[in-house]
């Protein structure tokens, strides 16, 4: 949740309870607090913010635009302030709660749970090919993609065939670490409407191949969706913004390990240039 995952933020549990810790432009504005709700914005409310952990502007238009229409109104007030308090982190909190522990809406763009979007789970694949399966032994979802644009082929580089229920095949960008899964290099350019990596590191080699499969804007594009923890996920990352526009950041908590910040994983989704 915000508050508590990754490990509790000291900034945000004092905002939840003093007035004189509450957030805004030139109060307590700059920090890894700010980067929280700003990510919390973009989950529950379509905010778009650059996830930079400054309370500008921007930011400050997010959290009018959220608490007016969540008629979250000090008294005597008609229209909200840009400052994020008791009533708006509580109601945050809530909303990235429930985002986290339901499944994803059909508009989604990526699986806030496990379970991923309604489909046999019985048919996931298990062990040997999934290495870290979920509690029921099978492939779990959490940070994949869902609604994929799926006009062309969809690739998980590194794949355990988690996102197998949506389209996607998995492939390998290197030989070394393959292990039976098919190369990239026998695709032909611009194959890819969809391209994903989940928990593994983005080498030069893999972003050679994402570009050179990614398929032209004029024919459709590709989204590329890249999760990982919090051990391979360091900001800024240049090398996913060389590839396109990120549409969104999300923190998802592992819910067996809620309170792990090395389990949460963090997803952005790109499209590509």
């Amino acid at each position: 949740m915000l508050l508590t995952s990754p490990a509790a933020d000291q900034q945000l549990e004092s905002c939840l309870i003093s007035d004189p810790a509450h957030i805004g432009e030139g109060i307590n504005g700059i920090g890894e607090h700010v980067r929280r709700i700003q990510i919390a914005l973009n989950e529950v409310d379509d905010a778009e913010l650059e996830v930079d952990g400054e309370f500008g502007s921007a930011t400050g238009d997010a959290v009018e635009d959220y608490k007016n229409a969540r008629r979250i109104l000090a008294p005597g007030q008609t229209t909200a302030d840009r400052v994020v308090g008791k009533r708006t982190i509580k109601t945050l909190d809530d909303e990235v709660f429930e985002f986290e522990n339901t499944g994803p809406p059909e508009s989604g763009l990526v699986s806030p749970s496990e379970a991923g979007l309604p489909h046999n789970h019985a048919g996931c694949p298990t062990r040997p090919r999934v290495a870290n399966p979920g509690p029921d032994g099978r492939a779990q979802h959490r940070g994949t993609p869902i609604n994929p644009i799926g006009n062309a082929m969809r690739l998980n580089i590194y794949g355990e065939g988690e996102t197998d229920y949506v389209g996607f095949t998995d492939f390998a960008t290197e030989t070394q670490h393959a292990k039976g899964r098919p190369m990239t290099s026998t695709l032909v350019d611009g194959c890819a409407s969809d391209i994903c990596v989940r928990s593994s590191p983005l080498s030069a080699v893999t972003l050679r191949e994402i570009r050179r499969l990614a398929q032209s804007a004029l024919v459709g594009g590709c989204r590329f969706t890249y999760a990982s923890n919090q051990e391979l996920f360091r900001t800024p990352r240049a090398d996913i913004l060389s590839l396109g526009t990120v549409i969104q950041q999300h923190r998802i908590a592992d819910p067996s390990q809620p309170n792990n910040p090395h389990e949460d994983l963090e997803v952005w989704v790109v499209d590509m240039f």
